[in-house]
């Protein structure tokens, strides 16, 4: 078993464990990803040997067990899609659309206030910028049908969970200019750590193969590393 394989195993469902534990035939949820009410894989290895996702292509992956990985959590919006479906057929792509922008919205509004202005989503009343806000949930329901955060959130399949790894990464990718910015004053370090921390919980590890290009690893682990303290001014030069 490659380090991939292991990752794999550790995080996601291949398609035969994922349609036994749901009851279906891959066929079906191979329809419903068709149809744009469940997500994609996060990852598929084909034969060739290539590890394939949305956010990085195509990568060697030389030895790794061919197949189409899902979180496990796929599950659950399986069957949020099958329940909208049982209930009339004919706009459930609207209505499942409809349902994550407005959960994903509201978990927006509460971090607008708690974690990080989202100027661009909210006046400074905190009342929503139509335009904004739709442009930021149009995006992320693109972004989870084509499984994006199925392979960058921990929790992926939950709208309030994949607000928080955004809006953290956003926060974290401006106050240290991405990534960039390491010398701070003792009190800015230690939020700064708290907040690589954070971030760290909402974000998944990543797989060996892709990890040296992630965001975790500019985020988290350089980011951290790389922190020092100013001692002689108490401020970031």
């Amino acid at each position: 078993m490659t380090e991939l394989d292991h990752y794999l195993s550790q995080h996601y469902l291949d398609e035969t464990q994922l349609a036994a534990a749901a009851a279906m035939a891959m066929p079906e949820i191979d329809a419903l990803i068709q149809a744009g009410l469940v997500p994609a894989p996060a990852y598929v290895v084909d034969d060739s040997g290539k590890l394939c996702s949305f956010v990085f292509g195509a990568m060697a992956a030389p030895g790794a067990r061919a197949g189409r990985y899902f979180p496990p959590s796929q599950l659950a919006w399986i069957a949020v899609a099958r329940h909208a479906l049982a209930e009339g057929p004919e706009t459930v792509p609207a209505r499942l659309q409809a349902q994550f922008a407005s959960r994903y919205a509201a978990a927006l509004a509460t971090l607008n206030l708690t974690t990080w202005r989202l100027r661009d989503s909210f006046d400074d009343r905190g009342a929503p910028i139509a335009e904004g806000l739709r442009a930021r949930t149009d995006s992320a329901w693109t972004y989870f049908l084509n499984g994006t955060f199925s392979l960058c959130v921990a929790h992926p399949m939950s709208e309030a969970h994949i607000a928080w790894k955004e809006v953290l990464q956003e926060k974290l990718a401006q106050q240290s200019d991405n990534g960039s910015k390491t010398l701070l004053s003792q009190q800015q370090a230690q939020e700064m750590h708290a907040l690589i921390d954070a971030y760290a919980a909402a974000a998944m590890p990543f797989s060996p193969i892709e990890y040296a290009l992630s965001s975790r690893k500019r985020l988290v682990e350089d980011l951290r590393a790389n922190i020092c303290v100013d001692d002689m001014t108490g401020t970031p030069a």
